[in-house]
């Protein structure tokens, strides 16, 4: 017992333990800050986010640059591609429209049911042909005709109106697009909303039933929104409370960071503060780029 009691009170050990100490008291300091911190990056982020330019949210408005530069610029472009000689009833083209069936190829007249009015058939069961003249975001009308193999009342001939728009640049809600996060490229839900990883391209296709010009099928730049389950509220509460141990890293998937933190006692508690900042504002998300829920 002599020995061990002379081994502690070695000047060593008792300036090792003095550092830890003060360490230790540095990492707990920084974590009572947290809960302030993390109050005040929420204010500023919530305050900042109601006040957004809306060009720094590219999701909500890639739609309306697009209709903005075409309400402007699509009938010079329509009018500039046809030449001026051709005839007025050459701009009537076929309207484009997406098979029931994508196997088959063509329209499936099988799932035409009997009995409606032709006018209230759907575009499954029709040959629709649109003017391509026509100025942008304006109503416009189709010229259809019920296929002589579908069983519907009234005259087979008749026009339906529909807004003048290419097909891409529809209401967004029309839209149905196929989600694939490892497009191109890992596609992630964490971090800066500017970068490219953030956001991924989509094969989307207009419903079925809505008249529009061009291609019923094209790409779409699409914010990433996939999510694995982790919880932002959980992230924040452990970043708050266990922070300076790397808890909040480690639930996250960081495990690296987390060791680091570990480590070096919350990075002298600077790291601490940093990261419930980050994880506050949604910054640091999970490692594997998925949405918190």
């Amino acid at each position: 017992m002599k020995l061990l009691g002379s081994i502690t009170n070695l000047p060593g050990l008792r300036g090792l333990k003095q550092l830890l100490r003060r360490l230790c008291s540095l990492m707990f300091l920084s974590q009572l800050a947290c809960p302030l911190l993390a109050m005040i990056s929420l204010a500023i982020s919530t305050t900042l986010g109601n006040n957004d330019v809306p060009s720094s949210v590219p999701s909500n408005n890639i739609d309306q640059v697009d209709k903005g530069f075409a309400n402007h610029n699509l009938d010079q472009v329509d009018k500039g591609f046809v030449s001026h000689d051709i005839e007025e009833d050459e701009f009537w083209r076929t309207c484009p429209s997406r098979p029931a069936d994508p196997k088959l190829g063509a329209k499936d007249i099988r799932r035409c049911p009997s009995g409606l009015k032709c006018s209230d058939l759907g575009l499954d069961c029709l040959d629709c042909t649109c003017d391509y003249n026509c100025t942008y975001g304006q109503p416009s009308f189709a010229k259809c005709v019920a296929s002589d193999k579908v069983d519907c009342t009234g005259e087979k001939n008749f026009t339906r109106e529909f807004r003048c728009s290419y097909c891409y640049l529809t209401d967004s809600t029309k839209h149905s697009c196929t989600s694939n996060k490892n497009i191109n490229h890992p596609c992630s839900s964490a971090g800066s909303k500017l970068s490219n990883k953030h956001w991924y391209v989509a094969s989307c296709n207009v419903s079925r039933d809505l008249i529009c010009l061009g291609s019923p099928t094209f790409s779409k730049r699409r914010e990433c929104n996939w999510t694995e389950g982790y919880s932002w509220k959980t992230a924040l509460a452990l970043s708050v409370t266990l922070g300076g141990f790397g808890a909040d890293r480690f639930y996250l998937g960081h495990w690296q960071e987390g060791i680091g933190k570990l480590f070096s006692f919350g990075g002298l508690g600077v790291w601490t503060l940093v990261d419930v900042v980050l994880v506050a504002i949604r910054y640091i998300g999970p490692a594997d780029g998925s949405l918190y829920i």
